[in-house]
């Protein structure tokens, strides 16, 4: 594994829903996008409506482990697992390893205690999972990006997620069919929040959910590009 050296320091997925409820968006996403026949998308405040006042919302989460917080690492700082090891999700990395990182870096999780570092051995690398949905469905999606810190100045790095059916086989990193993507950049100084929707097409009751390192501050494989605190709901007044 390479080695792990600085790191800044940052602002800190157990109660993911309730905690994104009661948080005002660090940074929205500025586009709409739209995908393939039968697949839109919209990132940002576009689309996304102020929750109406009145009962309390039934938030049924879409996701498992969006908070990476198993497995635990304990003391290590940082850890790499087989994908196997890591419930829920996958990954394209070239040794099919996830790496997962607490606040013993340097770099507090924004929810809970864990957060994923999406570069492990290569770069430009994606982690992974699918999820159930109904056809024709809006759902409403919310997580965080950070850059690592690899240089003096402030580091930029560009992450993505994209959405798709999931593929019968498995082959596909970004699914198949109804597609769509969005992709932001972060620096190295706080997390910064992306959320928006996706509507799934028709008979499209397994979509799969991708995030990927496009571009990182650093030339060291295996560096850049911190996720935390993915959510995906059913209900907008739950993101």
């Amino acid at each position: 594994m390479l080695q792990r050296t600085r790191f800044l320091p940052a602002i800190g997925a157990a109660a993911l829903l309730a905690t994104l409820v009661a948080a005002p968006p660090a940074s929205a996403a500025g586009a709409n996008g739209a995908g393939g026949p039968g697949g839109t998308g919209n990132a940002g405040m576009a689309g996304m409506h102020k929750a109406k006042p009145g009962p309390a919302p039934v938030c049924k989460e879409l996701t498992a482990n969006g908070g990476f917080e198993l497995p635990k690492i304990g003391n290590a700082g940082w850890k790499l697992f087989d994908e196997d090891d890591v419930p829920a999700w996958g990954t394209d990395d070239p040794e099919g390893q996830i790496e997962l990182w607490n606040g013993g870096m340097g770099v507090p999780a924004r929810f809970g205690k864990q957060f994923a570092e999406l570069n492990a051995t290569g770069s430009g690398n994606s982690i992974y999972q699918d999820i159930k949905t109904k056809p024709n469905t809006k759902i409403y999606w919310s997580f965080w990006i950070r850059a690592r810190d690899t240089s003096d100045g402030k580091d930029v790095d560009a992450t993505q997620i994209h959405f798709g059916r999931t593929p019968k086989n498995g082959g596909s990193v970004n699914g198949v069919g109804s597609t769509f993507a969005y992709l932001n950049s972060a620096s190295d100084v706080s997390w910064k929040r992306l959320y928006g929707w996706y509507k799934t097409g028709s008979n499209q009751t397994s979509t799969r959910v991708t995030l990927t390192a496009v571009d990182s501050a650093s030339t060291d494989e295996g560096y850049g590009n911190l996720v935390d605190g993915l959510t995906i709901v059913e209900n907008q007044n739950c993101i």
